[in-house]
């Protein structure tokens, strides 16, 4: 982090701590938060600084780079002496349907829900309903039953289906959905994100390229932590969750780091 801001070292220090970072999905945010419209590419250079400030290493990256292209999450080209990337049409489409869950302030999922049940002991429909959690959309309940948000499926493959509008969460299930571990994450997000708001509010302004990357470590530490359980109304989880405390915190924190137009980071980079 040589040349930056001590605010920023600060900062940058609480939101790497812990579990390391997978550098392919920090790049998925990069491009994500940055760079998800048609047209949208960032320069090898600047992608290279960015994540250099995030304590990643160039071949680290080039490696990443690699797995999302083969992926089929990014595309690049060489341009003069250096390169560009960009999302290929999967990858925006994966980034716009995840950013409602990422950035929406007040998360909404009170529409209608279904059921969705295998059959008995023969495995009847056991193999569909293995490909419907697969999909990540669906909450195992049991062995041989899954809920999932929206009207019933057209065609459930053999699979026994039922719409529901009211349920009653137990604790069994929440614990489930949430497990200690988790809840334990939350609380220390919850910390960090008030620390670094304390450390930007006693601290002098960042430069376009330390607003980039500290707003992109905070969306990358909770975009991690949401994709780690269902996306399901605040009735599934624990008593004492963080979620929603994190939400406003976070939704805070990237209004006060609002993303640096891609011509300011190319120019700083």
């Amino acid at each position: 982090m040589q040349g930056t801001s001590q605010t920023y070292r600060d900062a940058a220090d609480l939101m790497t701590r812990g579990e390391s970072h997978r550098v392919w999905s920090l790049i998925v945010t990069i491009f994500g938060d940055m760079a998800q419209g048609a047209g949208d590419a960032i320069s090898g250079a600047a992608l290279s600084r960015l994540v250099g400030m995030m304590g990643v290493r160039p071949e680290a990256m080039r490696v990443a780079l690699h797995r999302l292209r083969k992926d089929g999450w990014i595309d690049s080209r060489r341009e003069g002496r250096g390169s560009l990337h960009w999302l290929t049409p999967f990858g925006r489409a994966q980034s716009a349907e995840a950013s409602p869950r990422i950035y929406d302030r007040v998360r909404s999922l009170s529409g209608p829900w279904h059921l969705l049940m295998s059959g008995g002991a023969d495995g009847t429909g056991r193999a569909q309903l293995e490909g419907a959690l697969l999909t990540g959309d669906y909450l195992p309940i049991g062995s041989q039953v899954v809920l999932g948000q929206g009207p019933l499926p057209n065609d459930l493959h053999g699979l026994f289906g039922a719409e529901v509008s009211r349920f009653q969460v137990p604790g069994w299930l929440r614990h489930q959905v949430c497990p200690a571990e988790i809840m334990a994450l939350y609380s220390a997000l919850e910390a960090d994100l008030r620390a670094v708001t304390a450390i930007l509010d006693r601290g002098p302004p960042l430069c376009a390229l330390e607003t980039a990357a500290i707003r992109l470590l905070a969306v990358h530490s909770w975009r991690r932590l949401l994709f780690r359980h269902p996306d399901l109304p605040d009735a599934f989880f624990p008593e004492g969750w963080r979620g929603p405390d994190c939400r406003i915190l976070f939704c805070d924190l990237v209004a006060r780091l609002p993303a640096p137009g891609l011509d300011r980071v190319e120019a700083a980079a």
